[in-house]
């Protein structure tokens, strides 16, 4: 076989699999687009692309020399970016520790940050010992690592694909889910919300006609009043006229918001689908929980205190794992597997 022979079969055979995990992604998409599988086939997806660059720049040494240095510069950007990123993450939980209450839902940067910064030390002293103990911990260690990096990298990319395809998505009606009263009033958090959720009905009633918004919440021990009672007057104190407001006043949990809403839309005769509205570290899962439930609806989210948003993403992160328990089940097992294997391997040399 001729060298071009041979470059044209690579280069078509990178094309034919950029192709087959492209096409499945579309397909994923047009199915659900709010399945978490849609993040695994969009990181194939780049995978794929980088390797038939590879293939079609290896031909040229030019193209070969220019497409080096760009990965060179992106890798480096990157390895920038992640070598400062514990830094930013304990900085970033001190201050949310001393912002708001003190819980390990709030402390999630923190811990996240400090485990970082803690591995390669106890890797360094595993590894100094040099028996096969240590060192079976130290592989059982970073393939943990790289499985929670490769979940957690599954998850950033749904999330910012997903969030592209929602805030486009048709509905009949507005959901917005509660965030707790303050003294008995709307708190910031929880009026940005309603605002994105005021601005969806709008966009909406402009393109299909009426749209009903749902304020979801119930009465905590600590609240004069239900959520979807308060949020339901911001609402009308804010222009939206009352016979488009269906205040659902019974929920506790994110489900409870969800279950209880459309079952009040689908009293009223309002059909599917329908939009939640939330914060925007929150969307991604709502919008998983809604398709557990088996209700059509998309979940767009409101912008959030910068601060506040690493600790709330990594508990959605963190939720989101715990909901897929098979990806869990196989992460548990390589770390098992890897870690055993290095063991045997160490014991018989």
């Amino acid at each position: 076989m001729s060298p071009w022979t041979e470059f044209v079969v690579h280069a078509l055979v990178a094309l034919l699999g950029v192709l087959a995990v492209v096409g499945a992604l579309v397909w994923s998409l047009r199915r659900d687009p709010r399945s978490l599988r849609n993040g695994f086939l969009m990181v194939l997806v780049v995978h794929y692309l980088l390797g038939f660059i590879a293939v079609v720049t290896a031909r040229s040494r030019e193209l070969e020399t220019v497409t080096g240095l760009v990965f060179l510069a992106v890798g480096g950007l990157v390895a920038l970016g992640l070598s400062l990123l514990p830094l930013l993450l304990v900085l970033d939980g001190v201050l949310m520790l001393r912002r708001e209450s003190r819980s390990l839902a709030n402390a999630l940067s923190l811990l996240a940050g400090l485990s970082l910064i803690c591995l390669p030390l106890v890797l360094v002293a595993l590894l100094r010992h040099e028996n096969p103990v240590t060192g079976a911990l130290a592989v059982g260690l970073l393939t943990a690592q790289a499985c929670a990096g490769l979940s957690f990298l599954v998850f950033a990319v749904h999330t910012a694909l997903y969030a592209r395809i929602a805030r486009n998505a048709d509905a009949h009606a507005v959901i917005v889910l509660g965030a707790g009263l303050v003294r008995g009033q709307v708190p910031p958090l929880l009026a940005a919300r309603l605002r994105r959720a005021v601005t969806a009905v709008e966009e909406r009633t402009a393109r299909a006609g009426r749209t009903w918004i749902v304020p979801s919440g119930g009465q905590g021990a600590d609240e004069p009043c239900a959520e979807g009672v308060a949020m339901a007057e911001w609402l009308r104190d804010h222009g939206v006229a009352g016979e488009d407001i269906l205040a659902e006043d019974r929920s506790r949990t994110t489900q409870e918001n969800l279950r209880y809403s459309a079952q009040l839309l689908e009293r009223r005769g309002v059909p599917e689908p329908y939009l939640i509205v939330t914060s925007n570290y929150h969307a991604p899962r709502a919008a998983m929980l809604a398709r557990s439930l088996g209700i059509d609806a998309q979940a767009v989210g409101c912008p959030t205190a910068l601060y506040y948003w690493p600790s709330a993403y990594l508990r959605e992160f963190v939720a989101v794992m715990i909901d897929h328990r098979i990806l869990l089940a196989f992460s548990g097992l390589a770390v098992v597997g890897m870690t055993g294997l290095t063991w045997l391997s160490l014991t018989a040399a």
